[in-house]
């Protein structure tokens, strides 16, 4: 997928979880591989692009207490981003949650009014996070960027790469994922 760039300014950024580990903690985060998102983020609100950012998402593990949403909204008030503009949706299990929850949230403090949001998350689940924000009434873009240009090299090409395995996964997970969505009538 190629750089979405934002066509307006938005009220909200909706930040998506799903990118530390669940043995993190506020003292010692441990990032995976799809911290773009949060970078992105950061980036968007630096050029005032999102006005205010909703960090959504607790934990996809049915055995965690993990409250990522708070875990990262202290790291961006570390970094200088102020409180006031990092609201935190901090229930969810799942990307169908995030969108429902998110809308409870952000039509609990506008009422009747337009919200314009930019959905923030990794290339890879774009598709299903959109499907899911559609549901609801909160009018949403995407946003994801990703470097077009990939790089050669043939050491990539002739030595088993670890991290096919981890595209794998993540491919196979958005597969089923949508498709049970879809039966479930999330999407």
């Amino acid at each position: 997928m190629k750089y979405i760039v934002p066509k307006e300014k938005y009220d909200y950024g909706i930040l998506l979880g799903g990118m530390i580990d669940i043995e993190s903690s506020p003292e010692n985060i441990l990032f995976l591989k799809n911290n773009d998102r949060l970078l992105n983020t950061i980036e968007l609100f630096s050029e005032k692009k999102i006005k205010k950012i909703l960090i959504s998402g607790a934990s996809g593990s049915l055995t965690s207490k993990l409250k990522e949403a708070e875990i990262l909204k202290k790291y961006l008030v570390k970094i200088g981003i102020p409180d006031s503009c990092i609201l935190v949706e901090n229930s969810s299990k799942n990307t169908y949650e995030n969108a429902i929850y998110c809308e409870k949230i952000l039509t609990q403090i506008h009422k009747n009014e337009v919200i314009n949001c930019l959905i923030i998350t990794s290339d890879y689940h774009l598709r299903r996070s959109l499907a899911c924000f559609k549901k609801t009434n909160l009018h949403t873009d995407p946003y994801v960027k990703k470097p077009t240009i990939k790089h050669f090299d043939l050491e990539y090409l002739i030595v088993p790469q670890s991290s096919s395995l981890f595209d794998w996964k993540i491919l196979l997970h958005e597969i089923v994922g949508y498709f049970t969505y879809k039966l479930l009538d999330y999407i």
